[in-house]
């Protein structure tokens, strides 16, 4: 079993390796959408319902005494927002496209960040192995000392293989899973969303058609 030592060595380095690799932006991102994984998953049954109220209060007061609301997913908040500002169905669609496609990016980030991470760990393995045989001298490999680096080797090479295969690479496809199912849940809302607020948004009466009396007799 790897030492403490030799785990230390290949995390801390693999870490640093990742952030010089990544960027500080990138590395940020990757660290907010694992931070994500623990929070509760987009709930489509309770936005809806949030969303319920705000297109029939929406109906109730007309489109230009709208006032935007807060619900609990600041996503739709900032599409159903802009559709209020520019009194526009299309402002929420294009809001909509622009929040998507942030998550898209941001997902997409992540995961190249975590198969860096996955390359990198079993490079620093090799290197803890290389270097814990490098520094072991000639004069006196034996022992103990023959032991202890050829253990040190060993575990560094274990510990990067671990790090990678059981760590980084399952997160970059947590990372995907979990963005693939939101967007999923996200759009069935969306669709549900278009609907209720075109029915709520003004539309010009088309006019009826004029019907001339002719009065006297023929």
């Amino acid at each position: 079993m790897p030492d403490l030592t030799s785990i230390a060595i290949v995390v801390g380095f693999t870490l640093l390796a990742t952030v010089l690799q990544a960027g500080l932006r990138n590395s940020r991102v990757c660290l907010a959408q694992c931070a994500a994984l623990l929070k509760k998953p987009f709930d489509p049954v309770q936005t809806r319902a949030e969303l319920a109220r705000q297109m029939g209060d929406l109906r109730k007061d007309g489109i230009v005494r709208a006032v935007p609301a807060a619900s609990s997913d600041p996503e739709f908040d900032r599409s159903t927002n802009a559709m209020i500002r520019a009194r526009s169905l299309e402002a929420l669609m294009v809001e909509h496209d622009a929040c998507r496609s942030r998550r898209f990016s941001q997902s997409a980030t992540a995961r190249q960040v975590c198969n860096q991470a996955a390359e990198l760990a079993q490079m620093m393995g090799l290197a803890g192995t290389l270097i814990s045989l490098a520094t072991l001298s000639p004069s006196i490999a034996g022992g103990t000392s023959l032991t202890g680096a050829i253990g040190m080797a060993v575990g560094t090479t274990l510990t990067g293989v671990a790090l990678a295969n059981f760590v980084f690479i399952p997160l970059a496809g947590l990372i995907d899973r979990r963005a693939r199912n939101e967007d999923d849940a996200r759009e069935e809302v969306f669709e549900w969303l278009e609907m209720h607020a075109h029915i709520a948004m003004p539309r010009l009466r088309e006019a009826e058609p004029l019907t001339v009396l002719h009065k006297g007799a023929a």
